[in-house]
């Protein structure tokens, strides 16, 4: 055994947020004395930088690299090699000289020595199997899909809209092909892939057997005449012995801990909201034979015989477009939206194939739940362990009685997590063919739709999907700790994918050249699948693909506002996206100081203008009052999202005692309301209200010891930053003015935000549509005009921009039940939410200026800072 372990540093492909690529690039070239376009390989995701390093070493390097601006990885020596990206990006050059022949001899001279590579290994030879025409989607029985009637009796409608959609295939019909030499190719691959789920139902089993023996030990001890303390003792250890071990393992890969890989579930998408895409699907079906038809339920007030069948379809906000299992094991499209807004319609038609590839046929299904489902549950058991989660954790928390067995089942979890590792490679071992069939299977699903020519494109476009809705993801999670979020997640996605530099470009055609993983369905095709498709010419069977697929739905704007909300809190409100998505680096950097200076829990309103009333509080010092801070900052979060959903409670009441004092029937649990009568409304109001005065009284209270904090770091610094910081602290005080209409334009805005869903359900009376729009706009004026009395408080731009939402009169022109009135009720809640978002900016940047000088006096005189392992 060596002496000392050896690493290698690698590259993430990435950029820290703070640092441009450009900037990066310019500065990896001057450190490591190299040219530019050397340096630029150092964006290749899994790009060997260092090799053979010590640990020391790997600390210096990393050290230097994240100054400089890259993101990178430490792995064991010899995990990675360059002669394998150097040949991807060989054949990539390659292919593309291919489709352009004019580009041949410039990708011949620009391309760098590869060395000698191993063509033998199996990651190279991944893609290249041979399938049988079995394999291919189109080469499957025709499935027969009844037409149906419209609700309305109308089937001429139905049968234009039909003909219109079947004209965008062409009349080519699948050949018959013996299904049983299919189901023969992939039996090999099943049975190797079924080792470890046989394993885990072994470990059940035998638990079973065991605990019934244990328990025949009672019965057969009072048969025999030698039952007593010493036979229920030995009982119940073992039964102890047996829960602990199957709490463990068993359990927890049968019934997990932690969410699902499967991510926040979506919304249900009804036949009414989209009528072209559910007829879609079932042309599709018809077509090339796939689908995911299920049992549709009918209206309540009609019998189960009524229910119809037809695919089942939710819709989310990103842009992963799959085909998953609900509770009740019915497959269910997972339809992203930003997938839909993003790419073509072609491209998403292949998608949705791609994807209900794996379900179609009971052997397709039984093969992706042996090759897939074990890899998502071995992950799932390994990030709960990891993350100290048992099933004793699961729900709202653990109990103080459980708590003793909670910390031994995780104790134990951490040591068995090598155990789910290397369980987690057997099976990646054990099913690895089976997945890289399943996974050309599905490729060839995808090419049939659009064709092996055009598949190269459409995964070059896909990888940048992604690429632009991870972006957007984590844009919308760093909102989020400040209480904002994206109000259209799809168009920011299509947004940022349009707005893509070239040089982000390359990069993801770079890391197209790396091997895919094959158990992630939603891994997009890189180079070796690419080839793969192309070797096998399918040509397409759409006759046109430029048709628009958001006409598909009804109302699709509106669509992507509502499934936006999926999955974020309640407490945060939208913003525009361009506020998010276009942000300057000022309020980047800013937005960077809060989060260090508050340790992510930032406030969500101003800061208050007095230290705290407590004199024991206000005779702490610096240091103390940073350690007293640090001890609340788990209350403060907690606090200020049940500030927030208080905050949405008020809303949804006081537009319950609206409706009930219109006479308007409704469910008073859904307004948090006691009663339907106009008293019991008002006492619901009373009560709702003292709960938010308490709140916001406990984290006032907190928020106090912040300001202090402010003020003594302050007392400390040299005359001319005091006298800086001083000017900050006298402008910021300014802002209390704005706290009271501030919060009254966001109670406006939450409000008309309940208005929008309830119109979703119900008329919306017009005494409320003739009352709240026109005092929103006044409201927003009323803070511009205190904004605009305190010269200096807000700059000239953001003035501009709270000008630009207090302009123009709101008249609701709409019918109750028209799409119209959705539209116009949306651009007010946007209005307001936006004003309010304008003046938060400008807040944040003042104080981000203060809280800069604020974090450097407390480094100069050696603070220890605000950080807490837990909060972060």
């Amino acid at each position: 055994m060596s002496a000392q372990q050896k690493f290698q540093i690698v590259s993430a492909g990435k950029t820290l947020r703070a640092k441009s690529p450009a900037e990066v690039l310019q500065q990896m070239a001057s450190a490591f004395s190299i040219k530019t376009e050397q340096a630029r390989k150092l964006f290749v995701k899994g790009w060997v930088i260092k090799d053979q390093l010590t640990p020391a070493q790997v600390v210096q390097y990393r050290t230097q690299l994240q100054q400089i601006g890259l993101k990178i990885e430490v792995h064991p020596a010899g995990k990675f090699d360059n002669r394998a990206i150097l040949a991807r990006l060989q054949f990539a050059r390659q292919r593309k000289a291919k489709l352009n022949p004019e580009v041949a001899e410039t990708a011949q001279v620009a391309a760098p020595p590869a060395g000698p590579v191993d063509t033998s290994s199996a990651d190279t030879k991944k893609a290249g199997g041979s399938l049988s025409s079995q394999d291919l989607p189109a080469n499957r029985p025709r499935v027969q899909v009844s037409r149906e009637k419209l609700p309305g009796g109308d089937t001429g409608a139905m049968a234009s809209a039909r003909a219109q959609l079947e004209a965008l295939f062409l009349p080519e019909s699948a050949p018959e092909v013996n299904v049983n030499a299919g189901r023969l190719a992939i039996l090999p691959g099943m049975l190797g892939a079924a080792l470890v789920p046989a394993l885990f139902c072994l470990m059940f089993g035998l638990c079973v057997y065991y605990v019934g023996l244990a328990l025949w030990a009672i019965p057969a001890a009072i048969l025999e005449g030698s039952f007593g303390f010493a036979t229920m003792a030995g009982v119940l250890v073992k039964l102890v012995l047996l829960g602990v071990f199957a709490a463990l393992l068993p359990i927890p890969y049968f019934f997990p801990v932690v969410s699902p890989v499967d991510g926040v579930a979506g919304e249900r998408l009804r036949k009414q909201e989209a009528p072209g895409l559910f007829l879609l699907l079932e042309i599709l079906q018809q077509k090339v034979g796939l689908g995911i038809t299920g049992r549709l339920a009918g209206p309540r007030n009609l019998s189960a015989a009524s229910a119809t069948t037809g695919a089942l379809v939710e819709v989310t906000p990103g842009a992963e477009i799959r085909v998953r299992k609900d509770t009740a094991g019915q497959p269910r499209l997972s339809l992203g939206l930003a997938a839909v807004a993003s790419l073509r319609a072609s491209d998403v038609l292949a998608l949705i194939a791609r994807s209900m590839c794996g379900f179609h046929g009971r052997w397709s299904r039984l093969a992706s739940d042996l090759a897939l489902t074990p890899v998502q549950r071995l992950q799932q058991m390994q990030e709960a362990m990891e993350q100290e989660l048992t099933l004793l954790s699961a729900g709202a928390g653990t109990a103080k009685v459980l708590q003793p067995l909670h910390r031994l089942l995780a104790s134990c979890g951490l040591a068995l997590v090598p155990v789910t590792d290397r369980l987690l490679r057997l099976h990646r071992a054990a099913s690895g063919p089976l997945a890289r069939r399943l996974e050309t299977r599905a490729d060839c699903a995808a090419a049939q739709i659009i064709g092996s020519d055009g598949f190269a494109d459409f995964a070059e476009r896909w990888n940048q999907l992604l690429h632009a809705d991870l972006v957007c993801g984590e844009i919308n999670r760093e909102a989020q700790l400040v209480g904002k979020r994206l109000a259209n997640v799809p168009q920011a996605v299509r947004w940022l994918r349009a707005n893509l530099d070239e040089q982000t470009r390359a990069s993801i055609e770079m890391s197209m050249g790396e091997t895919t993983d094959c158990w992630s369905p939603a891994e997009p095709a890189g180079h070796e699948r690419i080839a793969a498709v192309e070797e096998r010419g399918f040509n397409p069977l759409l006759a046109r693909g430029d048709f628009s697929f958001p006409k598909l739905f009804l109302d699709f704007d509106g669509l992507c506002i509502r499934v936006s909300r999926v999955g974020a809190d309640d407490s945060c409100r939208a913003v525009e996206n361009h506020l998010l998505l276009t942000a300057s680096r000022e309020v980047e950097e800013a937005q960077q100081t809060l989060t260090e200076y508050f340790n992510r829990v930032i406030p969500r309103e101003f800061l208050p203008n007095s230290g705290p009333a407590n004199a024991e509080l206000a005779e702490l010092d610096l240091q103390q009052t940073i350690d007293w801070l640090r001890a609340r900052l788990v209350d403060l979060q907690e606090l200020e999202q049940r500030h927030g959903q208080l905050q949405l409670h008020g809303a949804r009441i006081q537009l319950g005692a609206a409706l009930v004092r219109a006479n308007v029937r409704i469910d008073p649990r859904k307004y948090h309301l006691t009663g339907t009568t106009p008293a019991a409304a008002d006492e619901t109001r009373k009560h709702n209200r003292v709960r938010i005065q308490e709140c916001q009284q406990q984290r006032g209270q907190i928020h106090a010891m912040f300001l202090q904090r402010i003020r003594k770091t302050v007392v400390g610094m040299d005359t001319p930053e005091r006298n800086t910081a001083g000017a900050l602290l006298a402008k910021l005080a300014l802002f209390e003015q704005l706290r009271e209409p501030l919060c009254a334009l966001e109670r406006t805005g939450d409000l008309v935000c309940e208005m929008i869903e309830q119109h979703a359900v119900g008329e919306l009376p017009a005494a409320l549509l003739q009352k709240y729009p026109p005092l929103a706009v006044q409201q927003i004026r009323q803070v511009y005009q205190v904004a605009t009395h305190n010269e200096g408080l807000l700059s000239d731009d953001l003035l501009q921009k709270l000008a630009a939402c207090g302009e123009g009169e709101v008249v609701i022109t709409g019918h109750s039940r028209s799409g119209e009135l959705i539209s116009q009720l949306q651009a007010l809640e946007l209005r307001c939410k936006h004003a309010s978002a304008v003046v938060h900016e400008g807040y944040q940047l003042l104080l981000a200026r203060l809280l800069g000088l604020c974090l450097a006096e407390e480094k100069r005189r050696d603070i220890k800072p605000l950080r807490l392992a837990a909060v972060i």
